[in-house]
């Protein structure tokens, strides 16, 4: 009968249980000075070993010819708990036995010496299920417990317990296991099982398992049943549903070189491959995290998931500290925002807008951004002096203009602009999806014979897009569609205070340089 992985490399003794170490020491210390306790808490997230952890103990204090604190695993004791065949080891799952009379049958066992064992060992899972009627059923058990039996408490959420049982108990924290020992864990297994699998693909596999050996096993199990032969990268960036690396710097790449089409469309095309929304999130924010480890000298501390440290610090030279931080922060902060979102996609599509253009966004990252994209403009001779700057806005020139707007506001009929508008944007949610949304921050108005629609600062980047040739022609089409009129339209951005960075830089200069950003 086949038994799955991660049955079948479940640790049998502590030497085998992998990223516990403070845990394991203490115990088999116990064990050896024989300091046993009575009642002990185990918690942590799940997969980090609590109940394995467990049996091995139940093993250990009761094995007939223990060795150092281990458990033999060959004596009739320890082969009775590895099968599951003796009745003084027992695992009771709280989630499905949480009452009161379950506790009280529980304690009406106890009493009742082992027969096979030294010590009857009770292992209750997820025992913040239990009851407040069970917990107070289950105290008076751990207050005055025989001398016969140890109760091992297993849980994921300990502030659930109450403090009284908190109190009576031994508490051990399992800790996430750390990536690097997870993959060494599944080359080992893949050793043994005949599974053959690039490197990149363990590394992806133990990165995804999030601190969870079981988990990381399982997803291993599912990438080897999914061919024979060897298993790719791309075939685990497959299954698992994530963005491959070629994907996610071609998108860094976008968003740095400020092409706010191009990101946009690759962010479309990798959501296109039915890749999740948060495995993707994860993927870049680690690869974001790498990148900013490696610039600031901590290679040790790199999990690579794409490529080798040489990939990675061929990358990392190409992008600033600042903006690879700034990114790092946004798309974190996008990774707690996403999941109470209405529409997540629209979300990841503004954060990745806001780092295009970081005068849209106010925070502190942005600000940095924004000024160490000014000095790079300033060292490379950008900034023009006044007796450089050019003389714009004649006063003829502006009379033309005016006089040109009053000859064809004369010309034009009167139209209702707010039906008129209903129905251009109508046309456009059919024909034109992404125009629509754009119009629809947009505020529009009649002025000098022109429809001119408004937006706020912090939309500039949409005033940017709209007034591109292709989509202000196609939109001036549908406006004379709907009003049998060619009618021109500009989109601007709301008349507002001078721009913040701008300020700060003259008042850091002084007032006698006119700054011109080209």
């Amino acid at each position: 009968m086949y038994q799955s992985l991660y049955r079948k490399y479940r640790p049998k003794s502590f030497s085998e249980v992998v990223g516990q170490d403070h845990i394991v020491r203490t115990l088999r210390n116990q064990i050896k000075m024989g300091r046993i306790g009575h009642a002990y808490l185990f918690t942590g997230t799940r997969g980090t070993g609590k109940t394995s952890v467990a049996k091995i103990f139940a093993k250990a204090v009761n094995c007939l010819n223990p060795k150092d604190g281990e458990p033999c695993n060959s004596c009739e004791v320890c082969q009775a708990i590895n099968t599951g065949t003796t009745m003084d080891v027992l695992e009771i799952d709280a989630a499905s036995n949480n009452s009161v009379n379950d506790v009280r049958e529980l304690r009406e066992s106890v009493i009742y010496s082992p027969s096979l064992t030294k010590y009857k060992v009770y292992i209750i899972d997820e025992v913040h299920m239990l009851s407040t009627g069970a917990f107070n059923a289950l105290l008076k058990t751990l207050e005055e417990p025989p001398r016969h039996v140890i109760f091992i408490l297993a849980t994921t959420e300990p502030e659930k317990l109450p403090d009284t049982i908190l109190s009576r108990c031994q508490r051990f924290d399992f800790k996430k296991i750390p990536t690097k020992q997870i993959a060494q864990n599944l080359e080992r297994i893949c050793r043994d099982s005949g599974i053959q699998i690039e490197e990149n693909g363990i590394k992806a596999i133990a990165l995804y398992g999030n601190g969870s050996m079981r988990d990381a096993i399982s997803l291993l199990e599912q990438c080897a049943s999914y061919k024979e032969g060897l298993i790719t990268y791309e075939d685990v960036c497959e299954i698992l549903g994530v963005a491959n690396e070629e994907m996610l710097f071609s998108l860094l790449d976008h968003i740095y070189e400020k092409d706010a089409v191009a990101s946009l469309q690759q962010l479309d095309k990798i959501l296109s491959y039915g890749i999740d929304l948060g495995n993707f999130l994860r993927s870049f924010t680690y690869m974001l995290r790498d990148m900013v480890i490696y610039k600031t000298g901590g290679d040790e501390l790199i999990e690579i998931l794409y490529g080798d440290q040489e990939t990675i610090k061929a990358k990392s030279q190409k992008y600033s500290i600042g903006f690879l931080t700034n990114a790092l922060e946004k798309f974190t902060a996008l990774q707690r925002e996403i999941r109470y979102a209405v529409s997540p996609v629209t979300l990841l599509e503004l954060t990745i807008l806001r780092l295009i253009r970081p005068e849209i966004s106010y925070d502190m990252g942005s600000l940095i951004a924004r000024i160490e994209e000014l000095e790079e403009k300033i060292n490379k001779g950008y900034v023009a002096t006044e007796e450089e700057s050019p003389k714009t806005h004649e006063k003829d020139e502006l009379e033309k203009k005016v006089d040109a707007a009053k000859e064809a506001k004369e010309e034009r009929e009167e139209i209702d602009l707010g039906r008129v508008w209903l129905e251009v944007k109508g046309i456009l949610k059919k024909e034109r999806m992404m125009l629509y949304t754009f119009l629809e921050k947009g505020v529009p108005h009649l002025k000098d014979g022109k429809i001119v629609v408004e937006y706020s600062e912090e939309d500039a980047l949409l005033v940017e897009q709209l007034g591109r040739p292709e989509n202000k022609d196609f939109i001036e089409a549908v406006v004379e569609k709907v009003v049998k009129k060619r009618i021109p339209i500009e989109f601007a951005l709301k008349k507002s205070e001078e721009d913040l960075l701008i300020k700060q830089v003259k008042e850091f200069f002084g007032d006698g340089i006119d700054i011109e950003i080209i």
